[in-house]
Parts: C-alpha cells; sequence; structure tokens
C-alpha cells in the first residue's frame, strides 16, 4: 500500500520511545513503496505528522490540526497533535485505540480534501484499503525500536 506516510515529532525522548513503535508500523502497512498510485491521480500519498508533545516541547493542542499542501511534493498533510498526558503511563491497548482514533479523523479529512481536488481514482477502494490497514495496526506485534 502507497496511501498514507506518517512522520513524527516528538518533544522529548520519552515521546519518542513510547510513541515510535506504533509510527513505525504504520508506515511499514500504509506506506510500502511501488510504482504510481493505485489511490490518486497526481497526488504521490497523503501524509500524517505525529507532533507528539513532552517535557522540552508542548504542542498545546490536541487532534487533527493543519492540514495543507506540501511546499516541496504533491502530498497533503496534516498535523495529530498528541498531548503528554495521552501517551504517558497508557497501556498498549489504550495507545493503538487512541492513535487508531486520531488516524482516522486525520484520515478522513485528507480523504475529503482528495475528493473535493478529483484526485481519488476509485474512493471505494481506497476506503476498503485503509479499513484494511487499520485492522492491521490492531493486531500486529509492535517493531522493535533499535537504538531509542
Amino acid at each position: 500500500m502507497y496511501m498514507i506516510q506518517f512522520g513524527a515529532q516528538s518533544g522529548s525522548t520519552q515521546a519518542d520511545k513510547t510513541i515510535g513503535s506504533y509510527h513505525i508500523l504504520l508506515n511499514k502497512i500504509f506506506y510500502q513503496k511501488q510504482g504510481e498510485s493505485d489511490y490518486f491521480k497526481t497526488l504521490l500519498f497523503l501524509s500524517i505528522v505525529f507532533r507528539v508533545s513532552g517535557k522540552h516541547q508542548d504542542f498545546e493542542s490536541e487532534g487533527a490540526e493543519s492540514l495543507q499542501k506540501s511546499a516541496s511534493r504533491n502530498v497533503y498533510t496534516i498535523d495529530f497533535t498528541i498531548p503528554q498526558e495521552r501517551w504517558q503511563n497508557k497501556t498498549d491497548v489504550e495507545l493503538r485505540s487512541y492513535i487508531a482514533e486520531g488516524v482516522r479523523s486525520c484520515f478522513d479529512l485528507l480523504k475529503q480534501k482528495a475528493i473535493e481536488l478529483g484526485e481519488v481514482i476509485d474512493e471505494d477502494k481506497l476506503e476498503r484499503d485503509f479499513e484494511y490497514g487499520m485492522k492491521q495496526f490492531m493486531t500486529l506485534s509492535l517493531p522493535e525500536l533499535k537504538g531509542r
């Protein structure tokens, strides 16, 4: 699947360690490079950037925000801001549910923008493949992070 690329900016080392495995797993599911997109006419892919608050930087909000077109590539991106209290001292089940809910909100906004632009090739396939990816996210083991 070459649908969504996930990025991350963390406000502390602990925030990076906690959210990093989820970020990597999402990229493994949704951002496997291939030739042309199965989903969009000219867009390369969609992008969701986690902004994870921590002790060194607080992004001072929560949820989906700042939907915009990338200045350098034909990509639409949105931030998913995560306050420290949403990830700190949470179980895997709690974190997966919270992240999945946020990713769904971000995806819905990005999808609507792509539809408005006439970029979506097959809306049903986009939605089906997204749902399949989210099921994988909820059940696959988290990758181990080396050197974090």
